[in-house]
C-alpha cells in the first residue's frame, strides 16, 4: 500500500508560507490526511499525483482531476464516504483519462464525473453511473456545483481540451490540462496548477508563464513536465512574477498553503 506523510517543506521561491497541522492519530494514509486536515478560508490543500493528476481541497468544497490510472482499487477505500464535489477531465488521452477509475471513483464517493461529452460518452453505456451523474461541459459555460463554480475553459492541444477555472468561495483555482497558451485575461487565480512539457507535445515552461502572467496566481504548482522544465519555469517565474511563489511537487503528499 501506498503511504504519504505530510511534508514539512516545499521546493518553492518568494517565501510561500506552508501550514503543516498535526496528523490526527492513527491516520497516515495520504488520502486520509487530505480529507481530514482542517482549513481555513484562505488555504488550500492538495496531493500531486503525478501527470496533471492532482487532488485540491478548500473549505468550500472538493475535486479530482484528471487522475487517469494513477488511483489504484486499493486506494478507493480511502474515497468512500468521502465528499468531493466533481470529478474533471481535460480530455480524453490516456495520462488523464481512464474510464475504470471514473467509476471506480463514482462508486466511493458518488461524485458527478465531468468532462467534454466526446470523453465521458462511455460512461452512459453502462449502469455503473446515473446519467444525471454524467456531466457534459461546454468551454465558457460555468456550472455550478456544490458550492463550487466550475468553468470550462477552451484549451489548445492535439485534438479537443477544456481547462478549468473553479471559484471556491473567494479562492480561485486554474487547472491547465497539459495545453499551450490560450488567453486566461478575463479569470484570476489565487492558485493555478500549470503544465510545464513532458510528454505534452504542446505545453511548456514558455506557455506556462504566460497564463502565469494572466491569472495572477498567489501560487504557481508546476505539473505535466520533466524536472528540467519545472526548473526552468521557476527560474522564469521568480524574474517575471517575483511575488507569486512557485511549488515544484512531490508525488502523494498532501500539500496546505495560503493562496490569499
Amino acid at each position: 500500500m501506498r503511504i504519504g506523510f505530510i511534508i514539512a517543506s516545499l521546493i518553492a521561491v518568494a517565501g510561500l508560507t506552508v501550514s503543516i497541522p498535526p496528523v490526527p492519530a492513527g491516520q497516515t494514509n495520504v488520502f486520509d490526511e487530505f480529507f481530514s486536515v482542517p482549513l481555513a478560508e484562505d488555504e488550500a490543500a492538495f496531493v500531486f499525483l503525478g501527470y496533471s493528476a492532482v487532488l485540491v481541497r478548500t473549505a468550500k468544497g472538493a475535486v479530482i482531476i484528471d487522475p487517469a490510472e494513477l488511483l489504484l482499487d486499493e486506494d478507493m477505500s480511502h474515497f468512500s464516504g468521502k465528499k468531493v464535489d466533481a470529478v474533471l477531465y481535460t480530455h480524453g488521452h490516456g495520462d488523464h483519462w481512464q474510464a475504470d477509475v471514473a467509476r471506480g471513483l463514482f462508486k466511493a464517493t458518488g461524485a458527478p464525473i465531468c468532462g467534454e461529452d466526446a470523453v465521458i460518452r462511455p460512461l452512459k453505456s453502462g449502469a455503473a453511473i446515473p446519467a444525471d451523474k454524467i456531466i457534459s461541459l461546454t468551454p465558457g459555460r460555468s456550472r455550478s456545483i456544490g458550492e463550487l463554480v466550475i468553468t470550462p475553459v477552451r484549451g489548445k492541444h492535439v485534438g479537443p481540451i477544456i481547462l478549468f477555472h473553479i471559484q471556491a468561495g473567494s479562492i480561485g483555482v486554474f487547472h491547465g490540462g497539459d495545453s499551450a497558451y490560450v488567453p486566461l485575461k478575463n479569470l484570476k487565480a489565487g492558485l493555478a496548477f500549470l503544465p510545464a512539457g513532458d510528454p505534452s507535445p504542446t505545453a511548456s515552461p514558455e506557455d506556462a508563464l504566460k497564463m502565469a502572467q494572466d491569472l495572477k496566481p498567489v501560487v504557481i504548482v508546476a505539473m505535466h513536465g520533466s524536472d528540467s522544465q519545472y526548473q526552468q519555469l521557476a527560474a522564469k517565474v521568480k524574474t517575471a512574477l517575483p511575488a507569486a511563489s512557485m511549488i515544484i511537487p512531490q508525488t502523494m503528499k498532501v500539500n496546505v498553503i495560503k493562496v490569499r
